[in-house]
């Protein structure tokens, strides 16, 4: 059994940390010469969050992200996943792994549970959940499929409900819906991901388990694969991250992240702001991220804006990061990074915006702050514009952050 992983929300990557500067990343140096790669990418999990604010992520996590290895894989298993303090699934495990067989080059996720529940309202009973993504014979698909042993809502067993078709929708009095089943895929220029979700927990009205607003996705996995290509693209960005001791207070704010680039369109993602109560204020942010996968060339650019921020009595500007990366076929690579914050203050005092790698500025009983914050490989770099310790508070917050490699 591992520990639970403390996300806000997971996507194909999740390459950097929850907090702080991403994690070192080998990448393969490759050659001139190189022959195209694939590229792999899958996760699984218990149970975690999809909308509303909770102080609680996907748990019971298996992935690997971003890689050529045609034999990567993981797999992770917890005797009880829980979601506000209620027991909603037990014996879980989760597992994903690459292949390149017979069936092609391809991913594979599953997730089971023994039984899954919110007290006398939803009874779910041996569930599993798998999607597998694949390439063979230059054509790309995917498949993804839920089971269940028994269905019982409200105490009454509902047979029809064992092999629900895809993204079947039940009325669950006392909770608000479910949906089950929960299937798709997407296919690009770059490749195919495709995603399963057993059950969904849609909770719109108020009650002791979940929060009302509140939806909770029950074994979800999601597998993908990449065409052949001179190298594959990653990245991703985020707004903002809030750390309270070993509390995740806020996930990543606007997240993106990608294995296959965009097709070239730049695709944004953007929210109006978060409050963490008694921690901090983060204005409108917003994340573009644009890349795109070839014979010739793969390029990828991911890009975190913030309106401004307030934390306590310090008061910040509006703060901007931007990451690139890029392979040619000759094997020419380059990566870039930048980032800069308008402006420190704290009551009526500013103070000078330090420049430079992780440069950083201690405003005593305030807090410490490092600016630029960059970790550089020789086709990979992560920047976080701002890194903020707050003292009085025991608390991290990651602001601005964008990262962007290539690998092959």
């Amino acid at each position: 059994m591992r520990p639970r992983i403390g996300y806000k929300k997971l996507a194909a990557v999740g390459v950097a940390a929850v907090v702080g500067v991403a994690s070192t990343i080998a990448l393969t140096s490759g050659s001139a010469s190189a022959a195209p790669v694939f590229g792999y990418s899958g996760y699984s999990f218990g149970t975690g969050i999809e909308a509303g604010i909770v102080q609680h992520g996907p748990n019971v996590v298996a992935q690997f992200s971003c890689t050529t290895d045609s034999s990567a894989k993981d797999r992770n298993d917890l005797a009880t996943a829980n979601v506000n303090n209620q027991a909603i699934a037990q014996t879980v495990t989760t597992d994903t792994h690459a292949f390149n067989d017979a069936k092609g080059n391809g991913v594979t996720s599953n997730a089971t549970a023994a039984d899954i529940k919110v007290g006398n309202l939803l009874h779910l009973v041996g569930a599993k959940t798998t999607t597998t993504s694949v390439y063979k014979n230059g054509q790309l698909s995917y498949t993804g499929n839920t089971t269940f042993a028994a269905v019982k809502i409200a105490g009454v067993v509902v047979p029809s409900l064992v092999k629900p078709s895809p993204n079947f929708k039940v009325a669950i009095p006392g909770l608000g819906y479910i949906v089950l089943n929960r299937v798709g895929g997407v296919k690009t220029s770059a490749g195919i991901y495709s995603y399963a979700q057993a059950v969904v927990l849609h909770a719109n009205v108020k009650n002791k388990y979940i929060p009302e607003g509140v939806d909770v996705a029950v074994l979800k996995t999601r597998a993908e694969i990449t065409k052949p290509a001179t190298a594959m693209v990653m990245g991703d960005a985020y707004g903002s991250t809030v750390q309270v001791d070993k509390l995740v207070k806020s996930g990543k704010t606007s997240y993106q992240a990608t294995c296959q680039g965009t097709e070239g369109k730049t695709i944004k993602n953007s929210i109006a702001g978060i409050e963490i109560p008694k921690v901090a204020s983060v204005g409108a942010i917003y994340t573009t991220k644009n890349g795109y996968m070839g014979a010739e060339k793969s390029a990828v650019n991911f890009t975190s804006h913030i309106a401004g921020v307030r934390v306590g009595s310090l008061r910040v500007g509006a703060i901007e990061s931007s990451a690139s990366a890029w392979k040619t076929k000759d094997g020419k690579v380059g990566i870039h990074s930048s980032s800069s914050v308008a402006s420190i203050q704290v009551g009526n005092k500013t103070y000078q915006v330090a420049t430079g790698p992780n440069a950083v500025l201690d405003i005593p009983g305030v807090a410490k702050l490092t600016f630029n914050q960059v970790v550089r490989q020789s086709r990979y770099v992560s920047v976080n514009a701002l890194v903020i310790d707050v003292y009085s508070l025991n608390t991290k917050v990651v602001l601005g952050h964008s990262a962007a490699g290539v690998i092959g």
